[in-house]
């Protein structure tokens, strides 16, 4: 007797094996480098088998890029523990970006801009998140460490721009990522810090100084 259960479980282990494989070959080698043939014979499958789970490359990076959001979505979670503040969420986001691109190849950040489709579900992401940075902006200033006569509106254009920028011009690849996390900072957390923001802002740079040193 044909089991449907069986043959339910057996799709869903196999189609979580494929994102962990097809994961892992795009972050190393980016996006255009890796072909579907290459998942296939990663995994020792067909790649007929590999297109009845996935039925195109953009389908598959779809659904790469929404695991990446939910781990990165979790971790950031993990951030806010009791007794912390804004401060401190700021250096542990910066933290693990600086360990996202060392372990993610450049190259699967630009050819995200070769996908159209892909290249929308990033552009929408980016819009969900703004309502969020905007309330970790209010946040700052409840808690006397961000100063409250700024337009964040503009902090988050230029800071946006800036972003834009280091990619367009592959700044990345130019300058050690760590330094240019910590000059980003600088320009777009410093400056509408409290006294009391910047005291902290500066004590805990010191972290990412040993991050660059290696120690």
């Amino acid at each position: 007797m044909y089991n449907t259960a069986t043959e339910t479980a057996y799709r869903r282990e196999l189609k979580e094996k494929i994102l962990r494989v097809a994961t892992a070959l795009f972050h190393r080698y980016g996006i255009r480098r890796v072909k579907m043939d290459d998942i296939a014979n990663d995994l020792k499958i067909s790649k007929r088998t590999l297109y009845e789970i996935y039925s195109n490359k953009e389908k598959l990076l779809l659904e790469v890029m929404r695991n990446d959001k939910l781990v990165e979505s979790r971790r950031m979670e993990g951030f806010d523990r009791p007794g912390s503040n804004v401060i401190n969420i700021v250096i542990e986001v910066c933290k693990y970006r600086i360990e996202e691109f060392s372990q993610i190849n450049p190259l699967f950040f630009e050819d995200i801009h070769k996908y159209p489709e892909l290249l929308a579900h990033v552009r929408k992401l980016h819009e969900q998140r703004e309502s969020d940075v905007l309330a970790f902006m209010q946040r700052g200033i409840d808690e006397g460490l961000f100063l409250p006569d700024i337009n964040y509106g503009i902090v988050r254009t230029l800071t946006n721009a800036s972003q834009q920028a280091i990619m367009n011009l592959y700044l990345y690849k130019k300058y050690d990522v760590t330094e240019l996390a910590h000059v980003a900072i600088l320009l777009f957390i410093r400056g509408f810090c409290t006294p009391e923001g910047v005291r902290q802002l500066d004590e805990q740079l010191e972290s990412l100084a040993w991050i660059k040193s290696g120690r």
